[in-house]
């Protein structure tokens, strides 16, 4: 029944009209588009919002499988996710970037039509040695893998929604031919659901104010644009998160090892009694 979806039980509501759509995906430039957005005056949505608050990620969780991963062969019984939900989601911004909003291009740009629309882009190789060196890290390594099938850490939700952003983006190919085309896919996509005179194209390596500005009908700010580089720094998160799952597991291990070990000596010592 549809009642049965966790969405259904969430009462927000939108408090801000949706103004601006980016819909690049991430590591093209979409965190210094969502800082240039606050400057202008904007609240943009973005994977920090999610992040910060861990009932979201179960709602997102939800909104990929019952509208992006269901087909033919494994129906799902409950509805996909459409306005009034995102609207629940969403309500608090005026504007939406990075994952996993931008895997829902064609629902959003259907919910919301009068939005305008930035897609971010970068050269497809650039973009795979980003992912390969930053989130990608969370499905290639080992140990967060096992992690996020286990659940052995509080971490375990939010890699368990993002393995499904990226099975539904590109069936969980962390480069080559397939994550190309579905890297390409995407771009396409998007410029295919939007008229042209409603949206705009930017590459990461040429962001400026102007056509920014120009596009969205805001005067153009004294101080240069925003330029955030975020590879290294969640290169660095990601080998701090390993090395912290690493203790975790070797002190769970420990303990287990020393239960076992108590319980063995408090069985030696009733035999003896």
């Amino acid at each position: 029944m549809a009642s049965t979806r966790l969405i259904d039980h969430n009462h927000a509501a939108r408090k801000l009209p949706v103004r601006v759509l980016v819909l690049g995906m991430c590591r093209t430039g979409t965190t210094s588009i969502a800082s240039a957005l606050r400057k202008l005056g904007y609240t943009p949505h973005t994977m920090r919002a999610v992040l910060s608050q861990p009932s979201q990620i179960t709602l997102w969780q939800e909104a990929i499988n019952l509208t992006l991963l269901t087909s033919k062969t494994s129906p799902n019984t409950l509805p996909p996710y459409g306005r009034k939900e995102f609207d629940k989601l969403l309500g608090d911004y005026d504007a939406v970037t990075d994952i996993p909003s931008t895997i829902f291009a064609a629902q959003l740009v259907d919910a919301y039509p009068d939005a305008k629309v930035i897609l971010t882009v970068r050269e497809y190789e650039d973009w795979e040695r980003s992912m390969q060196d930053s989130i990608w890290c969370l499905f290639t390594w080992r140990l967060f893998a096992l992690a996020r099938i286990v659940g052995v850490t509080q971490m375990a939700p939010m890699m368990r929604m993002l393995h499904a952003v990226f099975r539904a983006h590109n069936g969980n190919e962390y480069g080559g031919p397939g994550a190309k085309q579905a890297y390409e896919r995407h771009s396409e996509n998007v410029k295919k659901l939007v008229p042209k005179q409603n949206l705009l194209v930017l590459h990461s390596a040429e962001f400026e104010w102007e056509p920014l500005c120009r596009f969205l009908g805001h005067d153009v700010p004294k101080e240069g644009f925003p330029r955030m580089d975020e590879d290294k720094a969640l290169r660095r998160s990601l080998e701090t998160v390993w090395w912290g799952m690493v203790r975790y597991l070797v002190l769970m291990l420990l303990g287990i090892g020393v239960c076992t070990i108590g319980n063995g000596i408090s069985m030696d010592l009733e035999e003896a009694v």
